[in-house]
């Protein structure tokens, strides 16, 4: 009767030995996983650090380049205005004006108003709503665009 208690324990013990490989071998695959990320964080913010001061010199130069036009633009100001002609000095020409009877005029706005009424469908959407609108069938559309049948359903019934 102890013989077989202690083969028992001892099975116990192999099976717990055994157990606790296991969990261990679990422990150390988690405590990598968290040094892998501790190392992507760390990597993220010395990127993020980077753009940052990148930004920051870019934002600077951007200023001095503001303000160097800023000042040439006020330099040429000064130079324009002591060499502006008045405009007494310079001849001025008046255009004819040009008289289009009211006819004309109503039916450019016409013809202009014909041709933004009829919509010429660009993508794939407006060609399947366009079509399904003329009554063509699923299959008809579906050859028309060269794609599947069950997206030409799909979207027809999403579409609604």
């Amino acid at each position: 009767m102890t013989s077989i208690i202690l083969v028992v324990l001892f099975l116990f013990l192999l099976l717990s030995f055994y157990l606790i490989t296991l969990l261990f071998s679990k422990v150390n695959i988690v405590k990598e996983i968290e040094k892998k990320q501790e190392q992507l964080l760390v990597d993220m913010e010395i990127s993020f650090g980077a753009y940052i001061a990148e930004m920051k010199d870019e934002n600077n130069r951007l200023l001095q380049e503001l303000i160097k036009t800023e000042m040439n633009a006020a330099n040429q100001s000064e130079i324009v205005e002591q060499d502006k002609i008045t405009l007494d000095d310079v001849p001025t020409f008046e255009m004819p004006k040009i008289f289009v009877s009211k006819q004309v005029a109503a039916s450019s706005y016409l013809k202009t108003a014909k041709i933004n009424e009829e919509k010429v469908p660009i993508t794939i959407k407006e060609k399947l709503l366009y079509y399904n609108e003329e009554g063509k069938t699923v299959n008809e559309i579906a050859k028309l665009l060269q794609i599947g049948i069950t997206e030409v359903e799909l979207f027809l019934k999403f579409n609604d």
